[in-house]
């Protein structure tokens, strides 16, 4: 009776072993860059130490547009131009197909949101429409800061090529 739950246990022991995260769960395969998955846990992270520090952060969302005509090169481009611009302290993460997210941290004033912008924009000689939400001034948790950046990077695409927003109430 105990040899025939042997194969099931070390069955279960194989399966298990493969269910644990590898590294490439973590890492988009086109850019290198953290994920969303990784991405997100970072996130958490940077709210969480921002709230006990009393300092913020901002999460910068980044739309590449003609994504379709332009395809995996530009991505991989985009994000090697992006990751010199940004402080070591900060995260880049390759966030859908044609986008990009950036944590920002120790973030106390708008002004710092700008100059950031400008120069992802500047580090992109590409259509990107670029949104900002800043913790806490605009969002206490990550889902309403997500959700804050990504309509100001809708409000910066309407408004044409190569513009930034920050959200507004």
């Amino acid at each position: 009776m105990w040899a025939a739950a042997l194969p099931s246990t070390i069955a279960g022991s194989k399966s298990s072993v493969s269910s644990a995260p590898q590294p490439s769960d973590y890492h988009d395969a086109l850019t290198e860059l953290p994920n969303r998955r990784l991405f997100d846990d970072r996130l958490k992270q940077a709210l969480h130490l921002a709230s006990r520090r009393d300092s913020g952060i901002a999460l910068v969302l980044i739309e590449l547009a003609g994504f379709a005509t332009a395809g995996d090169d530009t991505v991989r481009e985009a994000a090697r131009r992006l990751a010199p611009v940004l402080r070591k302290a900060d995260t880049l993460a390759r966030w859908g197909a044609a986008q990009f997210a950036v944590i920002l941290t120790d973030v106390t004033e708008e002004a710092q949101c700008r100059v950031a912008a400008e120069r992802l924009l500047a580090a992109l000689d590409m259509d990107v429409a670029i949104g900002i939400s800043r913790f806490p001034a605009d969002a206490l948790d990550a889902a309403a800061l997500v959700r804050n950046a990504d309509a100001a990077r809708a409000r910066a695409r309407e408004l044409g090529r190569r513009h930034y927003r920050l959200y507004a109430r």
